[in-house]
């Protein structure tokens, strides 16, 4: 673990990139973005993947674009919770749920490749549902083969997907003729699939404002809404995603600290006010 704190000071960092000991690190003097160029430059020599922890959703936002801007070689993704505001439990954010979704299944998709991931305590306090049973419940659709379009509606309907004229947001599909348009919970835009007859003829993301093509897909894989099609038993810390060789880098460890408290008092609540209904 990485911390940046004014408490004592640190090991040379290259103490870090070598070997498989577990380590805990203090960082003292750290101002600016500093720490964004020390978190890049950690991923690109360790070769590992890395969880940065902010203190709150705000500074996650800003020190994701950062290292967006200065990390080359490797991916930078953002880890939201699932909720319009953190700890409101009452309203879930879709946006947020396809990216939290995008994320979990990159952390799968990569095995360990260095990568960075940035968060805050709500999210990490979140569960999620682990990429192998994510995969299990997914839905492969390729060019070239065949799709009995019947299935599909059916598939995507228990999966809780609406069927709307036209796709605007995650969760929804439409089919005019030969043309179907699903945004999936787990894509940035979504998919428009291109039927002959009954095969798959082309596959390719589009802007839904503009209708403009994105990019040609050879395959796609269509996963569910993670909030509601799994159970609560079905979902496990995020730590238990993370490949074992991930980094984990925390701003202020005492103020994590705090905060997960926070949640398991407030989710306590909310638990309780649900059932009292």
């Amino acid at each position: 673990m990485i911390c940046f704190s004014k408490m004592q000071q640190i090991d040379d960092v290259i103490q870090l990139t070598s070997g498989d000991a577990r380590r805990k690190i203090l960082f003292t003097g750290i101002s600016g973005g500093l720490d964004c160029f020390l978190v890049s430059t950690i991923v690109d020599k360790s070769k590992k993947p890395l969880l940065y922890i902010a203190n709150d959703k705000e500074e996650a936002a800003y020190i994701s674009n950062t290292l967006e801007s200065i990390s080359e070689g490797f991916q930078v993704t953002f880890l939201p919770d699932s909720f319009k505001r953190p700890l409101q439990f009452e309203e879930l954010d879709r946006h947020n749920i396809l990216q939290r979704t995008e994320t979990t299944n990159k952390i799968g998709f990569l095995k360990g490749r260095p990568n960075i991931i940035v968060s805050y305590p709500e999210a990490i306090f979140e569960k999620a549902v682990d990429p192998e049973l994510i995969k299990v419940n997914q839905l492969v659709i390729q060019k070239d083969e065949m799709l009995d379009l019947d299935m599909l509606i059916e598939f995507l309907v228990e999966y809780g997907f609406e069927r709307v004229d036209f796709v605007y947001q995650p969760g929804q599909f439409s089919i005019r003729g030969g043309i179907i348009d699903i945004f999936t919970y787990g894509n940035e835009w979504p998919y428009r699939i291109e039927l002959m007859d009954i095969e798959v003829e082309s596959i390719r993301t589009f802007h839904p404002t503009s209708q403009l093509s994105i990019q040609e897909i050879g395959k796609i894989a269509i996963i569910p809404n993670i909030s509601n099609k799994f159970t609560a038993d079905q979902k496990v810390s995020i730590f238990e995603v993370l490949h074992p060789s991930t980094i984990v880098c925390v701003k202020d460890l005492d103020s994590l600290v705090d905060k997960l408290q926070m949640c398991f008092e407030k989710a306590e609540i909310f638990a309780d006010s649900t059932l009292a209904k």
